[in-house]
């Protein structure tokens, strides 16, 4: 595949603006730039593709990387830049959804799985 450069010119005010939206969003301007170009053109990701979350701490940085690598042996970042706080913040969260799934589907030990009711008619 080959691949081309685009560029936008614009206003000194708007790309400080727009840099540290990167920033804070833990990404660089060309990462967010393609993301922004193909959510416009609506380009279609694969739904039914498998891999692994992936986080590694970047010890000059002091920050964390979340990464998806897929089985096929591609990867993606989720998000870069991520700091302690958020992922803190994020692990409650997602403690957080489980626990309240499995009081939905009443589990009451550790090592049950969800069973489809019907299975149980």
């Amino acid at each position: 595949m080959e691949y081309k450069s685009i560029s936008s010119k614009l206003p000194m005010d708007e790309l400080t603006l727009f840099k540290d939206y990167c920033d804070r969003k833990g990404t660089n301007p060309s990462a967010l730039i393609r993301e922004l170009i193909l959510k416009e053109i609506e380009v279609s990701v694969p739904i039914n593709v498998a891999g692994r979350n992936k986080i590694s701490y970047d010890k000059e940085n002091d920050n964390f990387n979340w990464i998806v690598e897929l089985d096929n042996g591609d990867s993606s970042v989720i998000l870069s830049k991520v700091s302690l706080e958020f992922l803190e913040d994020l692990d409650k969260e997602i403690n957080s959804a489980l626990d309240s799934r499995s009081s939905t589907i009443l589990k009451e030990n550790d090592d049950a799985v969800s069973i489809p009711s019907n299975f149980m008619r």
